[in-house]
Protein backbone atom coordinates (compact mmCIF):
# COMPACT_ATOMS: atom_id res chain seq x y z
CA UNK A 1 0.00 0.00 0.00
CA UNK A 2 1.25 3.44 -0.96
CA UNK A 3 1.59 5.53 2.21
CA UNK A 4 0.66 8.69 0.25
CA UNK A 5 -2.71 7.09 -0.55
CA UNK A 6 -3.19 6.35 3.15
CA UNK A 7 -2.18 9.90 4.12
CA UNK A 8 -4.57 11.41 1.57
CA UNK A 9 -7.34 9.08 2.73
CA UNK A 10 -6.74 10.33 6.27
CA UNK A 11 -6.98 13.90 4.95
CA UNK A 12 -10.27 12.99 3.29
CA UNK A 13 -11.74 11.60 6.50
CA UNK A 14 -10.66 14.72 8.41
CA UNK A 15 -12.07 17.06 5.74
CA UNK A 16 -15.42 15.27 5.92
CA UNK A 17 -15.28 15.45 9.73
CA UNK A 18 -14.69 19.20 9.51
CA UNK A 19 -17.66 19.62 7.17
CA UNK A 20 -19.91 17.61 9.50
CA UNK A 21 -18.69 19.66 12.46
CA UNK A 22 -19.72 22.80 10.56
CA UNK A 23 -23.17 21.25 10.01
CA UNK A 24 -23.29 20.43 13.74
CA UNK A 25 -22.80 24.12 14.54
CA UNK A 26 -25.11 25.37 11.77
CA UNK A 27 -28.19 23.16 12.18
CA UNK A 28 -29.10 22.96 15.88
CA UNK A 29 -32.07 20.69 15.19
CA UNK A 30 -29.65 18.07 13.80
CA UNK A 31 -26.61 18.90 15.93
CA UNK A 32 -26.42 15.54 17.69
CA UNK A 33 -26.57 13.65 14.43
CA UNK A 34 -23.84 15.76 12.79
CA UNK A 35 -21.69 15.59 15.93
CA UNK A 36 -21.82 11.78 15.85
CA UNK A 37 -21.00 11.71 12.13
CA UNK A 38 -18.03 14.05 12.66
CA UNK A 39 -16.70 11.92 15.53
CA UNK A 40 -16.99 8.79 13.40
CA UNK A 41 -15.07 10.40 10.52
CA UNK A 42 -12.31 11.36 12.96
CA UNK A 43 -12.35 7.79 14.22
CA UNK A 44 -11.93 6.53 10.65
CA UNK A 45 -8.91 8.83 10.24
CA UNK A 46 -7.39 7.53 13.49
CA UNK A 47 -8.00 3.95 12.42
CA UNK A 48 -6.26 4.57 9.09
CA UNK A 49 -3.34 6.28 10.83
CA UNK A 50 -2.98 3.35 13.22
CA UNK A 51 -3.21 0.88 10.34
CA UNK A 52 -0.54 2.80 8.43
CA UNK A 53 1.81 2.79 11.41
CA UNK A 54 1.19 -0.85 12.31
CA UNK A 55 0.60 -2.69 9.05
CA UNK A 56 2.39 -0.93 6.20
CA UNK A 57 5.81 -1.82 7.68
CA UNK A 58 4.67 -5.46 7.77
CA UNK A 59 3.24 -5.32 4.24
CA UNK A 60 -0.15 -6.30 5.69
CA UNK A 61 -2.20 -3.15 5.11
CA UNK A 62 -5.38 -4.25 3.29
CA UNK A 63 -5.21 -2.60 -0.15
CA UNK A 64 -8.95 -2.98 -0.70
CA UNK A 65 -9.64 -0.66 2.27
CA UNK A 66 -8.82 2.45 0.23
CA UNK A 67 -9.17 3.82 -3.26
CA UNK A 68 -6.08 3.16 -5.33
CA UNK A 69 -6.43 6.47 -7.18
CA UNK A 70 -4.35 9.12 -5.46
CA UNK A 71 -5.56 11.77 -7.90
CA UNK A 72 -9.24 10.97 -7.15
CA UNK A 73 -8.57 11.16 -3.43
CA UNK A 74 -6.79 14.50 -3.77
CA UNK A 75 -9.63 15.87 -5.90
CA UNK A 76 -12.15 14.78 -3.26
CA UNK A 77 -10.20 16.44 -0.44
CA UNK A 78 -9.84 19.66 -2.43
CA UNK A 79 -13.51 19.63 -3.42
CA UNK A 80 -14.74 19.14 0.17
CA UNK A 81 -12.48 21.88 1.52
CA UNK A 82 -13.60 24.29 -1.21
CA UNK A 83 -17.25 23.42 -0.61
CA UNK A 84 -16.85 24.02 3.12
CA UNK A 85 -15.37 27.47 2.52
CA UNK A 86 -18.18 28.26 0.09
CA UNK A 87 -20.84 27.10 2.56
CA UNK A 88 -19.36 29.26 5.30
CA UNK A 89 -19.89 32.30 3.05
CA UNK A 90 -23.12 31.13 1.39
CA UNK A 91 -25.12 28.96 3.82
CA UNK A 92 -27.15 26.07 2.45
CA UNK A 93 -30.43 24.59 3.67
CA UNK A 94 -30.65 21.55 5.94
CA UNK A 95 -31.83 19.48 3.01
CA UNK A 96 -28.90 20.62 0.88
CA UNK A 97 -26.52 19.74 3.74
CA UNK A 98 -27.85 16.19 3.81
CA UNK A 99 -27.75 15.90 0.03
CA UNK A 100 -24.13 17.07 0.00
CA UNK A 101 -23.19 14.62 2.76
CA UNK A 102 -24.85 11.73 0.90
CA UNK A 103 -22.98 12.68 -2.26
CA UNK A 104 -19.68 12.79 -0.35
CA UNK A 105 -20.31 9.44 1.33
CA UNK A 106 -20.80 7.92 -2.12
CA UNK A 107 -17.50 9.26 -3.49
CA UNK A 108 -14.64 6.93 -4.23
CA UNK A 109 -12.64 7.35 -1.00
CA UNK A 110 -15.53 7.17 1.42
CA UNK A 111 -17.25 4.44 -0.57
CA UNK A 112 -14.16 2.18 -0.54
CA UNK A 113 -13.88 2.54 3.22
CA UNK A 114 -17.55 1.74 3.87
CA UNK A 115 -17.65 -1.17 1.40
CA UNK A 116 -14.58 -2.70 3.02
CA UNK A 117 -16.01 -2.40 6.52
CA UNK A 118 -19.35 -3.90 5.56
CA UNK A 119 -18.50 -6.58 2.98
CA UNK A 120 -14.96 -7.87 3.46
CA UNK A 121 -14.63 -11.14 5.34
CA UNK A 122 -11.88 -13.25 6.94
CA UNK A 123 -8.18 -12.45 7.42
CA UNK A 124 -7.05 -11.34 10.86
CA UNK A 125 -5.91 -7.82 9.85
CA UNK A 126 -9.19 -7.19 8.05
CA UNK A 127 -11.17 -8.50 11.04
CA UNK A 128 -9.21 -6.20 13.33
CA UNK A 129 -10.07 -3.15 11.17
CA UNK A 130 -13.73 -4.16 11.13
CA UNK A 131 -13.88 -4.66 14.90
CA UNK A 132 -12.17 -1.33 15.57
CA UNK A 133 -14.60 0.34 13.19
CA UNK A 134 -17.53 -1.07 15.18
CA UNK A 135 -20.86 0.61 14.51
CA UNK A 136 -19.43 3.38 12.30
CA UNK A 137 -20.90 1.75 9.22
CA UNK A 138 -22.83 2.82 6.20
CA UNK A 139 -22.94 6.57 6.61
CA UNK A 140 -24.73 7.03 3.30
CA UNK A 141 -27.71 4.93 4.41
CA UNK A 142 -27.82 6.56 7.84
CA UNK A 143 -27.82 10.01 6.24
CA UNK A 144 -30.68 9.06 3.92
CA UNK A 145 -32.69 7.54 6.74
CA UNK A 146 -32.20 10.49 9.09
CA UNK A 147 -32.98 12.96 6.33
CA UNK A 148 -36.16 11.09 5.41
CA UNK A 149 -37.34 11.00 9.02
CA UNK A 150 -36.27 14.48 10.16
CA UNK A 151 -35.83 16.92 7.29
CA UNK A 152 -38.96 18.05 5.52
CA UNK A 153 -38.83 19.00 1.88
Amino acid sequence: MNSEIVDTSIELELAVAELYLHFHKTYPEDSGFWWQMSIEEKSHAALLRSGKDSFIPLNKFPDELLSNSLSDLKKSVKSIREKLEDIKNNPISREEAFELAIKIEQTSGEHHYQEFMVNTQDESVINMFQKLNGADKDHSERLKSYMKDNVSK
